[in-house]
């Protein structure tokens, strides 16, 4: 009703240079007054960002030298590492916080957040449900999967592995899940996988396996490949493999690692393209160019990287 009343309907050209200018200034202090504002220290090594505000305009999270008077939420964490908020050090605090306040192995990992003792409806319905069930306190797949996605696009990726084994694990182990392997909704607190069939975090989760595990993504029209697969995650033989499709055409993407190297501890040696050697950039990635990528058949291509 604001714009139909004041909108004059006149048209203006702003250069999109200067659009794309402002908007990463007012992102960039929007991000300063976050760190400056949000963020709550903990224990030694400890700390995270305050998620929200209640009705009564009080931040929703905060820190007590009592563990069961801590108040923290897995949300704005999730959001404050993805968006590039949260320095390193920041991260490392958060996962150390999320590990000690938020983790629960046996029933599918990282809680939404922690037990407020009360039914604190100045916050919407999530308090009206009990803790461990659905937005209060359950194992919420989509922001589980969410926060590891984040770690791994900043570099951490022995924490993101933990949290998608714990989520894996829990859906496979059928004497707690109660449900076919899949990824559900959220595990509530006795572990039971709630909901299958609703749930966005499944293809998250292939998102972030196919783009930060095995590392293979667009960028640019290229396709670029930059593993960060964990020596645990290779096969017997020293290898990991993924089959993907990218500018219609179908891959094979194999990784192998004889030496079965640690992630941070190995390096691309040697790369090829359907058995025809192709570079290593500086950093450690490789490239394939679209212009290449266009010349090849629809099926039967393959990518093979050897890591040492």
């Amino acid at each position: 009703l604001l714009c139909q009343k004041e909108g004059s309907g006149n048209k203006k050209q702003i250069p999109i240079e200067g659009v794309a200018k402002s908007l990463r200034s007012k992102a960039g202090w929007m991000k300063n007054h976050l760190r400056r504002q949000e963020w709550i220290s903990g224990a030694s090594g400890e700390g995270w960002f305050n998620s929200y505000y209640d009705d009564h305009k009080n931040p929703v999270e905060r820190y007590s030298k009592r563990d069961e008077d801590v108040r923290m939420m897995l949300t704005g964490q999730v959001f404050a590492v993805m968006s590039g908020t949260a320095g390193h050090d920041e991260i490392e605090k958060i996962t150390k916080a999320a590990d000690h306040y938020l983790y629960q192995e046996e029933i599918g990992g990282y809680r939404l957040n922690t037990d407020f003792h009360e039914l604190k409806f100045d916050m919407g319905r999530m308090f009206g449900f009990a803790y461990g069930e659905k937005e209060n306190g359950a194992v919420f797949s989509h922001m589980a999967v969410m926060y590891a996605n984040a770690l791994y696009s900043r570099g951490f990726a022995r924490e993101r592995h933990k949290v998608l084994k714990a989520l894996s694990d829990t859906a496979m182990n059928f004497g707690v899940s109660r449900m076919y392997p899949g990824v559900p909704e959220y595990f509530n607190a006795e572990g039971r996988g709630m909901y299958p069939y609703l749930t966005g975090a499944a293809s998250w989760y292939m998102m972030t396996m196919i783009t930060q595990v095995f590392g293979v993504r667009g960028e640019g029209g290229d396709l670029v490949i930059a593993p960060k697969l964990m020596a645990e995650e290779f096969g017997a033989a020293g290898t990991a493999a993924i089959r993907l499709g990218f500018a219609g055409k179908r891959f094979l993407v194999e990784v192998i690692n004889a030496e079965r190297k640690e992630y941070g501890s190995y390096l691309i040696k040697e790369a090829s393209l359907n058995g025809q050697e192709i570079p290593i950039e500086e950093n450690g990635v490789v490239r394939i160019q679209r212009t290449k990528i266009d010349l090849l058949g629809k099926r039967g291509n393959s990518v093979n990287l050897v890591l040492s």
